[in-house]
């Protein structure tokens, strides 16, 4: 317990004058704040999770922070991101190899680039809607991340 500046004696700690003499007391100011993740709104932690491929980086870090810990908004839009990226994985690696052996004329690099254009897409119609604060859900990520969002709360 903190101490008068002028007489000495006893004060409370949030006290602006002493309750024996009257002397206004100093105020202590609060640290600053050492996380930079205080400074970042609920809008922009939407957004910044919707840059196309690399979005999924600030995503994890959103889900791991403690500021969006109970943030429901802010850990959906991660969590459809984080989805959207395995998405994004999948159409990218996985499908042209077990593509590799189908013979064609190239209908299945025509089939794997409309898929990663549309999940392209899906990150810009994403973003924008995160910019008006609307939180849309795609139809199967979509539901994968309300499950995500929930369970983990």
């Amino acid at each position: 317990m903190p101490f008068c500046t002028n007489c000495g004696a006893k004060v409370a700690p949030s006290a602006a004058f002493c309750g024996n003499c009257g002397t206004a007391q100093p105020r202590t100011a609060a640290p600053p704040s050492t996380d930079i993740l205080d400074k970042i709104s609920d809008r922009s932690a939407s957004i910044l999770c919707y840059i196309p491929v690399m979005g999924v980086i600030p995503a994890i870090v959103f889900l791991a922070s403690r500021k969006f810990r109970g943030n429901v908004h802010v850990r959906f839009n991660a969590f459809q991101s984080v989805y959207l990226f395995v998405a994004w994985l999948i159409v990218s690696t996985a499908l042209p190899a077990l593509m590799f052996g189908i013979p064609g004329w190239g209908v299945e690099h025509a089939l794997i680039a409309a898929l990663k254009l549309t999940l392209f897409i899906c990150w810009i119609y994403l973003m924008v809607k995160a910019a008006n604060e609307e939180q849309v859900r795609l139809p199967l990520i979509g539901d994968l991340a309300a499950r995500s969002t929930t369970e983990q709360l």
